[in-house]
């Protein structure tokens, strides 16, 4: 259970520290919504779940862009979404590392 608390502790400082990153990949990917949005004439609320689930890395294939240039920024978005899931990851680890050494167990 003290891992656990001493995880979360230091989890969270760090996702702290990392809140400008994080906001700036989400207005990326708001960003990219907005053309995409003017490129494919799709709906705003389209055109936003596309972009979250394609830079989430999910991509359910239910909404798929056309254009070569909307192609090229799905692909952007598929990057930015790997990018984020490496911040988490190293955060994680970084936090695991931290709890480890606070609890003399590393």
């Amino acid at each position: 259970m003290k891992m656990f608390i001493r995880f979360n502790y230091h989890f969270f400082i760090i996702i702290e520290r990392l809140q400008a990153v994080f906001l700036a990949l989400s207005a990326l990917i708001l960003g990219i919504a907005v053309v995409i949005r003017h490129l494919e004439k799709m709906p705003f609320g389209e055109a936003l779940y596309f972009s979250f689930i394609t830079g989430l890395t999910i991509g359910y294939g239910d909404i798929v862009v056309k254009t070569p240039f909307a192609r090229l920024l799905a692909v952007l978005l598929g990057l930015i979404g790997i990018i984020f899931t490496r911040i988490m990851v190293a955060a994680a680890l970084c936090a695991v590392e931290r709890s480890l050494k606070d609890l003399n167990i590393s």
